[in-house]
């Protein structure tokens, strides 16, 4: 009895889906909208510019790469371990992102010489995403050294003077106030 309890409710839960999927999705009462899988997606760039745009992501992955070395060298010479542990973990992470470049731009140029649209698209994603990581990399690098991107200049202090009070530093006295009188609210309570 209970078998057949579970091989019935199996039945209706599972009922319901098969029909909105038979529907083709775009059924009123439909779960999942109709998908089509036949039209393919096309890049909107083509295979040489997404190589050249490849090439390009690689070699500023590079240049980032010698600048934190360089902020590294400068932290071991003034001696911050601080400063250098977080520069080293962020120049061993743009090292890995430059070696899966290399592996993506390899790869890229095979999927082009293949013809295959789908992969090309794949691995330039991928590299897209690569070159990101490296530019927050960068960002984070110049976070642990203390200068950012975003430095307009050194700070302008600018001071005014109320009016009524001289520009000197040796100000007035100011005048006192006669001391406030307080008188104590009467007792009110049969206690003592």
């Amino acid at each position: 009895m209970f078998k057949a309890y579970r091989v019935m409710s199996l039945l209706l839960l599972v009922a319901p889906m098969a029909q909105a999927q038979s529907a083709g999705g775009d059924a009123p009462g439909s779960i999942l909208p109709s998908v089509d899988l036949a039209t393919p997606h096309k890049a909107m760039l083509s295979s040489a510019e997404m190589l050249d745009r490849g090439r390009e992501y690689r070699q500023q992955i590079g240049e980032i790469t010698l600048k934190i070395q360089s902020q590294s060298e400068q932290a071991k010479s003034e001696k911050d371990i601080i400063r250098l542990a977080c520069l080293l973990d962020k120049l061993t992470q743009v090292k890995a992102d430059g070696n899966i470049m290399d592996q993506s731009l390899q790869t890229l140029q095979e999927s082009i010489s293949r013809r295959d649209e789908g992969a090309e698209l794949h691995e330039y994603m991928r590299i897209t995403i690569i070159n990101q990581k490296a530019q927050a990399l960068r960002a984070e690098a110049d976070a642990c050294v203390g200068s950012e991107s975003n430095y307009i200049g050194p700070t302008k202090v600018a001071m005014e003077t109320p009016n009524g009070l001289q520009d000197t530093p040796d100000q007035p006295t100011p005048p006192e106030f006669p001391p406030a009188v307080v008188e104590r609210p009467s007792v009110t309570s049969p206690y003592k």
